[in-house]
């Protein structure tokens, strides 16, 4: 590994293509003092770090976590916000080859465990105090648990016993105990764990050289260009967040701006003051962005902003234009793929608002039918994709793999789309996997189902989908209850049984339907596409009652 004198250029060329390489790259091709990272570094500092510094301060994490017994393919879990620790830890384990694990805030002890117990992760890095929850006290209850976890890193001051402080992590210390080597591009790089249909999180596996291809294919076919100041408004969490909002900027010697939690007035001010000129969200983030800068006449509005995972309607997109000359590209992606279709920049802005693009760089996107052959422009079917970006599978589960990948190497993604012309034009209609999106954030719906079936009042259950304008989908539980049931259960009786088997809250049901019996098959199986059409259309039968 080529080391970095911290006042000047690389002593020298590097093919390390990590993620760490990557930022050395863009370190050493411009002034080192020019702004790499501005955001919160806990919940009461504010900074701005330049490309020095943020080198820096990742040096001095790289060194420190090797001494705590961090080597190559070790697992580090990083459950953080949008704090700027969460950059400095990421890449301060690609420098050791270590696997970087992003968690998603919302997590608590189940969903935390699992992904902990899987991964045999070593260290372990929280927030003391987050949006009023003692990660820190969470953390060192399952550190007891849980006898591959070494060290937990609280960030911020805490006074639980037991774990180590990022201030002391953050300390210039000696050198790694062994210099680490520059990892194979081919070498598990990050590990997201997405919720699905198979009653427990995935571990989607990611090597440096497919997260790399996913960002340079992406960056090249929409038009972004380099050097782009970007506000993270996605959590760092989520792979939108953490690829698109950091990782994508910093590999094009950009600059980052965090920003902790979703606040459209907050952002509006960032924005500003930083001249950001990219961001990407789900709809509902430029649904109040819009409605926040319509009061402020003249506000700044970055110059592009990428939506995926839900439509967006064509109002927006043409306020987008008229009133901030800004260009909204329209996206469609996975975990197993961050970006596989997306409009361009350049393209006529209809198109972001009646389409979800077309293939993105190498990416081969296919709409088939059953017998998996393309079907015909207009026609619909399922969405199949492989190339460079591909994922590498599922950790530890060499079963969902097989069910996964076709014999040509293509995943088979669980959703389905109308082909709309020769280009490759396509528009996402529906999901063949059972998962509910509520907000961009996957609702494991086996998982809740098996754990409110436990609850004494419910005899059977069914989570479907609830439309709704700004979330795009909620949970919805359809209910048979127990004969013995004493009154009706509420929507508020299964966020307290839910809350009491540790299960984040916005996974969550937010409607309840009360039924005498489920629709099923002749074979027995629950017809949910049924239940979908009765609660979207005829709401006012049964109970309905909304929650939050």
């Amino acid at each position: 590994m080529v080391e970095i004198p911290l006042d000047g250029e690389p002593s020298g060329p590097s093919g390390d293509d990590s993620l760490f390489g990557s930022l050395q790259r863009s370190y050493g091709s411009g002034h080192p003092g020019r702004r790499a990272l501005a955001g919160p570094r806990n919940a009461d500092e504010w900074v701005e770090l330049s490309y020095d510094a943020l080198m820096a301060d990742i040096l001095a994490v790289s060194a420190n976590l090797s001494a705590l017994g961090l080597e190559k393919g070790d697992v580090i879990c990083l459950q953080l916000p949008n704090w700027t620790e969460g950059v400095i830890y990421t890449y301060a384990a690609s420098r050791l080859g270590v696997v970087v694990c992003p968690i998603t805030t919302i997590y608590r002890q189940r969903e935390l465990s699992f992904v902990l117990e899987r991964t045999n992760c070593k260290v372990l890095v929280v927030p003391s105090v987050y949006r009023g929850f003692d990660y820190a006290a969470m953390a060192a209850e399952l550190a007891d648990s849980i006898p591959a976890l070494r060290h937990v890193i609280c960030v911020g001051s805490t006074t639980t016993p037991g774990l180590l402080s990022s201030q002391d992590v953050l300390r210039p210390g000696g050198q790694p105990s062994v210099q680490p080597d520059a990892p194979s591009p081919d070498d598990l790089a990050v590990l997201a764990f997405t919720s699905g249909t198979t009653g427990e999180a995935k571990g989607v596996m990611h090597s440096h050289a497919s997260m790399h291809a996913a960002i340079d294919d992406f960056v090249s076919h929409a038009g972004f260009g380099k050097g782009l100041t970007s506000l993270v408004m996605s959590p760092f969490g989520h792979m939108t967040g953490f690829t698109w909002g950091i990782l994508m900027p910093l590999r094009g010697s950009g600059d980052v701006v965090l920003l902790e939690t979703w606040d459209p007035r907050r952002a509006m001010e960032l924005i500003s003051r930083y001249s950001v000129t990219f961001t990407m969200g789900a709809t509902p983030f430029l649904t109040d962005l819009l409605a926040v800068t319509s009061e402020h006449p003249g506000a700044r509005f970055p110059d592009m902003f990428v939506c995926a995972g839900a439509p967006i309607p064509p109002s927006l997109i043409e306020r987008a234009v008229q009133q901030h000359d800004s260009r909204v590209v329209s996206g469609w992606g996975m975990s197993e793929y961050f970006i596989g279709t997306s409009t361009t920049v350049t393209d006529d802005p209809v198109l972001a608002s009646t389409t979800d693009g077309r293939p993105a760089g190498r990416a081969e996107v296919l709409v088939v039918d059953p017998a998996g052959s393309p079907v015909p422009v207009g026609a619909e079917g399922d969405v199949i994709i492989r190339g460079p970006g591909l994922f590498k599978g599922y950790y530890k589960r060499p079963d969902l793999d097989r069910e996964a990948f076709t014999a040509q190497g293509f995943l088979k993604t669980g959703d389905r789309a109308r082909l709309l012309d020769d280009r490759g034009h396509m528009r996402i209609s529906g999901r063949t996997k059972d998962i509910i999106i509520r907000g961009g954030e996957n609702i494991p719906v086996v998982e809740i189902e098996n754990i409110l079936l436990t609850h004494p009042a419910i005899r059977e259950i069914a989570l479907v989908p609830l439309p709704d304008d700004r979330l795009g989908e909620k949970a919805c539980a359809c209910i048979v209850q127990q004969p013995t049931a004493q009154g009706n259960i509420t929507v508020q009786d299964m966020g307290q049984f839910l809350q009491s088997k540790g299960v984040a809250k916005q996974f969550w049901p937010e409607a309840v339907r009360l039924m005498s019996e489920l629709p099923r098959t002749p074979s027995g199986k629950i017809q949910k596409f049924v239940l979908r059409q009765h609660v979207v259309s005829e709401p006012s039968e049964g109970q309905v009652a909304q929650a939050r």
